[in-house]
């Protein structure tokens, strides 16, 4: 059976896998580090290109954390290379512990750290293009490796991806952002590939 950027059968994506079809390279996640939230990640590339990593909070958000900023030389040579994630707060700083607090009342309350109203430097996106939304420690969170031959260039992604819907499936979710990140290849052929690695951002509570 033939499969586009993912085999849409359930919401669920799988914990890791490849993305796109009928490329002629294979990026690969090949390793993530432990700490919470990941601040590197490995990725393996069969061929040169460059690279873009987000991490996707499916139905919240989608945040560039690769390349962190417009002066860094996001093409790769073929092999294995360790990449430094530029990880939000958004994300850093809701747990279980500290993302909340209680108010009057015991009731539990949002750290206010976690929202925002103006347009931001990680090209947060959000449903509604506007305030940020608290992660729950339940969602599930993935990083999503984009490459392709042709520049992959910082700019154009934070534009393609600020205020962009997120979809609720995990599935749909990633494709949706390989797809915004596919659109900001400039000349035909837009060849590209990808991978995706679901992560923890917070430790288990001890």
């Amino acid at each position: 059976m033939a499969l586009g950027l993912f085999t849409l059968s359930c919401a669920s994506a799988p914990s890791a896998g490849p993305l796109g079809e009928g490329a002629s390279f294979h990026p690969r996640i090949s390793a993530v580090d432990s700490t919470h939230p990941p601040r590197t990640v490995s990725v393996e590339l069969d061929k040169p290109g460059y690279a873009a990593v987000l991490l996707i909070a499916p139905g919240h958000s989608a945040s560039l954390v690769y390349p962190g900023d417009s002066l860094t030389d996001n093409k790769l040579t073929a092999g294995i290379h360790e990449l430094s994630l530029a990880i939000p707060n958004l994300f850093a700083r809701v747990d279980s512990t500290r993302g909340f607090d209680r108010g009057r009342g015991g009731m539990e309350r949002p750290d206010s750290s976690v929202f925002s109203t103006g347009r931001q430097r990680d090209s947060t996106m959000t449903p509604r293009g506007g305030r940020r939304i608290m992660l729950s420690p339940s969602t599930p969170t993935y990083l999503l490796l984009v490459t392709s031959p042709q520049p992959l260039v910082y700019g154009r992604i934070i534009e393609k991806t600020t205020g962009v819907s997120i979809p609720t499936t995990e599935s749909e979710a990633l494709s949706a952002v390989a797809k915004a990140v596919k659109s900001t290849i400039t000349t035909e052929p837009r060849d590209w590939a990808g991978a995706y690695q679901k992560v923890e951002l917070q430790g288990k509570k001890r």
